[in-house]
């Protein structure tokens, strides 16, 4: 159980690197305090569910070498599609409704899709109590996503007051190229 809960912790942390920094960007986007919440869970639940997934498909259906190689045309592919929304986003649709739901799903798929691969590689550990990594890991990156909205969405209102959508959306496509060379 105490390996269980450290790698929880270190892998928690480490799947929240993206999220934390996308985060700040995508914050500064955000008019209520709901979209912080939404989001935050959205993000924990895809880590939970991903990690799960991973784990349990591991030795059914994918190798590891083959799966990596297409993780960076998925991220790359959502984040360009998130940038490309953010962008072209129309003042209309700034309201709270199903385009921005599927906008924060699209955040969190994009955000979480490394916590398939971590799934994977925690089948290689025998004595791993695997739903309580998942939960571990949920609850670290909801907060540390939590976290990084506030500070992007604060620091928007600070130093710019603006509608910094269309900024976000060109540094979000630019970490969609970035991730295609890492």
């Amino acid at each position: 159980m105490i390996i269980s809960f450290i790698y929880g912790l270190t892998l928690g942390f480490a799947l929240s690197v993206d999220a934390f920094m996308l985060s700040l960007v995508y914050g500064s986007t955000f008019k209520q305090k709901t979209e912080t919440i939404i989001t935050g869970l959205l993000v924990g639940s895809f880590h939970f569910s991903f990690l799960l997934l991973g784990y349990y498909l591991a030795a059914i259906i994918f190798k590891q070498n083959f799966l990596e190689n297409k993780i960076q045309g998925i991220a790359f592919i959502i984040l360009l599609g998130l940038g490309l929304m953010m962008v072209f986003k129309n003042e209309q649709s700034s309201s709270y409704g199903t385009r921005n739901l599927i906008t924060k799903c699209l955040f969190a798929f994009s955000v979480s899709v490394d916590s398939f691969l971590a799934g994977i590689a925690l089948t290689a550990i025998d004595q791993i109590i695997i739903y309580l990594v998942a939960i571990v890991i949920a609850i670290i990156s909801f907060l540390i996503t939590l976290i990084s909205l506030s500070i992007g969405k604060k620091t928007a209102e600070k130093l710019l007051n603006a509608n910094l959508e269309y900024y976000a959306g060109i540094i979000i496509i630019i970490l969609a190229i970035i991730s295609l060379f890492i």
